[in-house]
């Protein structure tokens, strides 16, 4: 069981790992720092009522600055005119915050405070229970996102999920507590599945906040309950009966020195209650601030995890003390319970390193985007996608919610049939807009090729399945481009629990269980061999067709951007389309008894003989649909299972093209053309194109995301890093705080993952027409090690004895006043969609 899930169970429901999310900082005037109002009437009179905030983070130690957005840039960012005081660009807020491994504790209090942001409560006083559709994915920050399904490939990219929260936010007066309660669906369980069931868990989460944090309380005052619950049933008890299987507290402290406190404490598990789920964990933080400008204090955080391993029971304990003023902070480790410092080490509170999480994007020029004029230093707008309701269960009422985008369709209850008919609801105009689902039988990606000299990537790692020459054994490798413009394998891939590790031996095929080195080798080509491997930083897969007539300095490698075709493509213009297929030609018309007797994949393919077999590709109600001409049926797959050939991640043609090729004789030729196109289908919903289109039978459309081929430089590097300079990346923007597409490095020491690259604000994007300029909007800092002398001034010798200062525990939680039951029923459209009130 990964240790993650278990130090964070709550994490992988409704807090994922994240600081603060994308809202404003409190205000510190007005009615203590509130934001947003409500009106009521009481004796013929109406009283304006303010919302109040909670603090955007809980973390103890301050970043640098706000400034620190600008470093590397303050030279020229005061003559660009997308810097002025009136742009999205000046005036957008640039959370910031640091984190420290003593902190990890913490991980949890800010994933609340990230996923709390995205409910907007302040502003929602008084106005009844509503629905807010929260992004977790959001949050999901110092998790390992290393795949070769993150970003930048479109046609792998995931459709945008949310979970439905129901919230009722009230407050009887400007004098009076606010209350906050939060009902967290969890996900449907798996029967039998005891780590299943954690994720099945409702959370119920109560919010009193007495008063706003502000600039004089960084905490504000407010008290926080949560617990999760199940269906006994899910762990082996009788059904129908709640079982509370996690629980937890977040407050601010009233202490007579009047200094800004808070505690936590979150168990959950077997730490919890002995009911042999086979894990537990333990979280708890006390943090003491000399004053509110939180330059100087002392806290103690303690993470304790439990499971059973092939070996045994395992622990995992951590308890750190920790002692810090304006220039250091002084942390030590007790790592064997007995509340004594084991190690000590001392940060500098001045020298930091950077990482974003978030990005946003604005134009950099006056011009036209997408139609519309745009001004500098104007924040992109993408039409990325809207969110609708509709009926679950058939009885005539919309008791679900859902989101369609570019990607596709999220909804609530899983995948949408075809022919389902969806509520989009106009927050402008307070109307309806009935639109119908319609669900292809597969879908088709347009693969359109860039080429680069291949010297430009020497250095650079990229992944190969293949054959290594000296081992003489199939593998997974490491594969570099040497200063001869090679490619040379320079280690064993192997994928761990946290995804693709470097190894330096290999267990050979011909002799398993021993492990040899492995060995480097540069590999060789015949004239016009087609070579592929892979990239996430140019999005995918490369392809190089090796020339004997070509120097070496002239070679070159082709990588791709992917999009989806759509009913409104311009491909279908003059209507069907005739693509031609060479290499892995699916047939049409395949039956369950077809995949039951294959022996392997390739017996539902063609074979090909020279000529090139024809495909119609067309577009009509909604949907997409690839032909076989031979046999006249439909190509897909949607309804067969596909785990007999091992493909129960769908299955796909070769890359087919428009126009036959020159040479029928060279059927590979069909991977160099510039533009090509490739079918996917299959029972996941990711094989199959969903549109949505409106009585008129118009599909609705999005923007795709914005992509970009990204030439890196130590001058855009936040951190002055000169280890990717000059290195190419494939970057893509999805809308606010989503700009993606740099690969993922783990910090060995905090077990956190992060992006390789950390881009200065001002550093500029072209799509080619366009130009923008980046604003980091949430981004971490790291305090960097020096001397323990540095840290003279600070003691936590007898921190972790201070009665002064004690651990919460479990003892020290309060109740969740109310129930699963008493969830109100909501069919209103949400009112609030990642942060922003509709």
């Amino acid at each position: 069981m990964d240790r993650l899930f278990l130090s964070a169970i709550f994490c992988a429901l409704i807090i994922s790992g994240c600081s603060s999310s994308d809202s404003e900082t409190p205000a510190s005037d007005g009615d203590n720092g509130s934001s947003s109002s409500s009106s009521s009437s009481s004796g013929g009179g109406t009283a304006t009522i303010n919302g109040l905030n909670l603090p955007s983070n809980m973390n103890f130690i301050s970043a640098q600055s706000e400034a620190s957005a600008a470093v590397g840039n303050s030279g020229r960012r005061s003559i660009q005119a997308y810097t002025d005081s009136n742009t999205d660009y000046s005036t957008d807020v640039s959370n910031a915050y640091v984190y420290d491994e003593s902190m990890r504790a913490l991980d949890t209090v800010n994933m609340i405070m990230c996923l709390m942001a995205q409910t907007k409560a302040s502003d929602m006083v008084n106005q009844g229970a509503y629905i807010a559709l929260v992004n977790e994915d959001k949050c999901e920050q110092g998790q390992n996102q290393s795949s070769s399904g993150e970003t930048g490939q479109s046609a792998g990219g995931q459709v945008t999920e949310f979970n439905s929260w129901t919230i009722d936010s009230t407050r009887a007066s400007n004098d009076s507590p606010q209350l906050v309660q939060i009902w967290v669906p969890g996900e449907e369980p798996e029967p039998g599945d005891m780590e299943g069931a954690m994720d099945a868990q409702t959370i119920l989460v109560e919010v009193n906040v007495s008063e706003s944090a502000s600039d004089t309380d960084p905490y504000g005052s407010f008290v926080m309950n949560f617990k999760g619950v199940v269906d006994a049933g899910l762990l082996g008890g009788p059904a129908g009966t709640e079982v509370e299987t996690m629980r937890g507290m977040l407050r601010t402290v009233a202490n007579g020195s009047q200094q800004p406190q808070f505690e936590f404490v979150n168990v959950g598990g077997d730490l919890l209650l002995d009911n042999g789920m086979g894990y537990g964990f333990l979280e708890a933080v006390n943090v003491l601030l000399a004053d509110s400008t939180g330059d100087t204090g002392q806290a103690l955080t303690h993470t304790m995890d439990t499971h059973n391993e092939g070996s045994g029971p395992v622990t995992n304990d951590e308890k750190f003390a920790v002692a810090f003023d304006p220039s250091n902070l002084l942390r030590g480790k007790d790592t064997n319970g007995d509340s004594t410092i084991d190690a000590e080490q001392c940060l500098s509170r001045t020298s930091f390193d950077t990482n974003v999480w978030q990005y946003n994007l604005y134009h950099r020029d006056n011009g036209d985007f997408n139609g519309d004029a745009v001004t500098e230093g104007s924040r992109v707008q993408l039409n990325s996608g809207f969110p609708f309701n509709y009926d679950s269960d058939n009885d005539g009422t919309n008791d679900a919610y859902g989101w369609v985008g570019y990607h596709g369709v999220w909804a609530e209850s899983g995948v949408l049939d075809d022919g389902s008919s969806i509520t989009q609801f106009d927050y402008n105009s307070d109307s309806t807009t009935q639109l119908t689902v319609n669900v292809s039988p597969g879908k088709m990606v347009k693969r359109t090729a860039s080429s680069e000299l291949l010297s430009s990537f020497q250095g650079d790692e990229f992944q190969y399945w293949g054959q290594h020459p000296v081992l003489n054994m199939h593998g997974q490798w490491v594969v570099t481009i040497d200063t001869n413009n090679d490619f040379a394998i320079t280690a064993h891939l192997v994928w761990g629990q946290n995804g693709p590790e470097i190894s330096e031996t290999v267990d050979h095929d011909d002799n398993p269980g021993t492990a040899e080195a492995a060995v480097a080798a540069t590999l060789s080509f015949f004239d016009g061999e087609w070579f592929g491997i892979w990239s996430d930083a140019l999005g995918g897969n490369i392809v190089y067709v090796h020339d004997a007539a070509i120097a070496a300095n002239a070679r070159t490698v082709t990588f791709y951007n992917e999009e989806f075709v759509t009913p409104a493509d311009a491909i279908f213009a003059n209507g069907a389309v005739t693509l031609y297929c060479y290499i892995d030609c699916l047939k049409g018309g395949l039956t369950q008894n077809d995949v039951n007797t294959a022996n392997d994949r390739s017996a539902l393919f063609y074979d090909y003989a020279g000529t090139a077999f024809q495909y119609t590709l067309a577009a009509a109600s909604g949907k997409v649909s690839l032909i076989d001409v031979s046999n006249g049926q439909a190509v897909s797959a949607e309804a067969l299972d596909l785990a007999n050939i091992g493909q129960d991640w769908g299955i796909n043609t070769g890359e087919m093209v428009t126009a036959q090729l020159a040479n029928a004789n060279e059927p590979w030729q069909v991977f160099e053309q510039t533009v090509s196109y490739r079918w996917e289908t299959g029972q996941n919903d990711w094989n199959r194109l969903i549109t949505v289109t409106n009585a008129a039978g118009q599909v609705q459309s999005f923007d795709p995301p914005l992509r970009f081929t990204y030439t890196h430089s130590t001058a855009n590097d936040a951190n002055a890093d000169a280890s990717y300079d000059g290195k190419k990346f494939m970057l893509e923007y999805n809308g606010p705080g989503n700009l993606h597409g740099f690969p993922w490095i783990e910090d060995t020491e905090t077990r956190r993952w992060y992006a390789a690259i950390t881009l200065n604000d001002s550093t500029q994007l072209t799509d080619g027409s366009n130009h923008f300029v980046v604003k980091a909007i949430e981004k971490e800092e790291t305090m960097q090690e020096v001397a323990v002398g540095q840290c003279s001034a600070l003691d936590i010798s007898g921190l972790l004895a201070n009665t002064n200062l004690e651990l919460p525990t479990a003892n020290d939680m309060g109740t969740v006043s109310f129930s699963l039951s008493e969830k109100p029923v909501v069919t209103d459209a949400p009112a609030v969609i990642e942060g922003e009130v509709q």
